[in-house]
């Protein structure tokens, strides 16, 4: 059990392109929601034959609570703490929530409560509600909740962000939940940023630049997943394009992002993708299925029946896609150009696109761990691809179109699309060329 006596930017993959912006790393502000209220007495309830307002609810519960209904007493907190047919009395809700958040999850919840501004500023309630729930991600929100004060009150910010970093650190020492890689995330952001430092020896220098390289791989990978869901809905400017969809699906799966490596077995499954081991899918189902639940049950089904040997082969399998990403710093798939560049070919690619300068930064990391000016170069690449990934990724994307490089078709709408959606984003550059690209225009019409 997760013990911690100490006492935001990440967010999930996007689900689908209608919530993408909002999914997006840095977290998205958090949207206040109305908390319903419901009456304890079911029977009550259903003998009803209009609804309950908001007012007739709290008296039942009232009424409830005075019989030491605590399920009544939970009900009453939502309703002082909102003002739902009862007055607003912040210091009545804490009392109903003291005798009706009576498991985990209530618990968690009242701790966001605070959190979240559902009740006047008070860390001290946030930090003891989470850590009365006590589980994993309970932990990792106070984490976050203290990163936030720190980012709020820069006279303050040593304290909690000293905090924040204590919660993080204890939560990689409990393995088997979600809250490891999300805790390694934001210390590739305190390390980045330099809040906090593994140590400036080889062994802190080389996890500092792991964690930095896991956020910097996972904001461009949540990118790049975006850019290929674009393609796979296709738009006026954007036609769908299933081979630009695949490229930016493999590459986000290569960064660990989970929506991205659970399509891409599907491609796999259906040829679209090559499967080079014959085993390729299951092995990248096995490691989607330790993020994702639901593919743990796929995972089992295609095992199923299977023979000792073919059990071997997918172990082996499994094994190979582990190693790629310490061999070459990400899960590039046995195609993609940046699995195993020689040095001549890397230098070769074009140094403004984020993913070769990922894959440049890793090459330096085996160096930097003893020598400064590596270590110091290498967390700058990353420090740049974590702040500038949307607009680079969206630039290249847009310059490759232009002119049909790097594997991209030559198309002048697309490449509009592309560099004003950079452009959008700020890209100097992309604007540079999107002027160039509408003076030639120009020039064409008045001949």
């Amino acid at each position: 059990m997760f013990q911690a006596t100490t006492s935001a930017r990440f967010l999930s993959a996007p689900i689908a392109f209608a919530i993408l912006a909002a999914a997006a790393f840095p977290q998205a502000p958090f949207v206040k929601t109305t908390y319903g209220v419901a009456p304890v007495d079911p029977p009550l309830w259903a003998r009803l034959s209009e609804a309950l307002s908001d007012a007739d609810i709290a008296k039942i519960n009232l009424a409830a609570f005075a019989k030491g209904n605590k399920v009544a007493a939970w009900e009453l907190g939502i309703a002082y703490m909102q003002g739902l047919g009862i007055s607003q009395n912040f210091e009545k809700a804490e009392q109903m929530f003291r005798i009706g958040a009576v498991d985990a999850d209530k618990k968690g919840m009242v701790g966001m409560f605070y959190a979240h501004g559902y009740f006047p500023k008070d860390l001290s309630a946030v930090e003891s509600w989470y850590a009365a729930a006590g589980r994993p991600q309970d932990y990792f929100e106070l984490a976050e909740a203290f990163k936030a004060a720190g980012d709020a009150d820069k006279s303050t910010a040593s304290l909690y962000y000293s905090k924040a970093t204590a919660l993080y650190l204890a939560l990689l020492k409990d393995s088997g939940h979600p809250e490891v890689r999300r805790a390694q995330l934001e210390l590739g952001n305190f390390v980045i940023d330099g809040i906090y430092s593994a140590g400036n020896d080889p062994k802190g220098r080389a996890q500092n630049l792991q964690w930095a390289r896991m956020i910097a791989q996972e904001l461009l990978g949540q990118k790049e997943y975006q850019i290929a869901v674009e393609y796979n809905i296709g738009q006026e400017d954007l036609p769908a394009d299933k081979a630009m969809w695949l490229r930016y699906c493999k590459r986000a799966a290569a960064y660990n992002i989970d929506l991205a490596q659970h399509y891409f077995v599907e491609a796999l499954n259906s040829g679209l993708a090559h499967d080079f081991s014959g085993y390729d899918a299951i092995a990248w189902t096995r490691l989607s299925s330790q993020k994702m639940t639901g593919d743990s049950g796929l995972l089992k089904a295609m095992m199923t029946g299977m023979t000792a040997g073919q059990v071997a082969d997918v172990d082996a399998a499994y094994k190979s896609l582990m190693g790629t990403r310490e061999r070459y710093g990400a899960y590039y798939p046995e195609d993609d150009p940046l699995r195993d560049p020689t040095p001549a070919a890397l230098a070769a690619m074009d140094q403004d696109d984020p993913d070769v300068q990922l894959r440049k930064a890793f090459n330096l990391e085996l160096a930097a761990a003893n020598d400064e000016k590596d270590y110091q170069y290498a967390l700058s690449i990353y420090h740049d691809v974590r702040n500038h990934c949307d607009t680079a990724a969206r630039y290249v994307l847009g310059k490759y179109a232009l002119s049909g490089a790097n594997g991209v078709p030559q198309n002048r709408r697309v490449a509009e699309y592309w560099l004003h959606e950079a452009v959008r984003s700020g890209s100097k550059p992309a604007q540079k060329l999107l002027s160039g690209i509408e003076e030639d225009w120009t020039r064409q019409r008045q001949r």
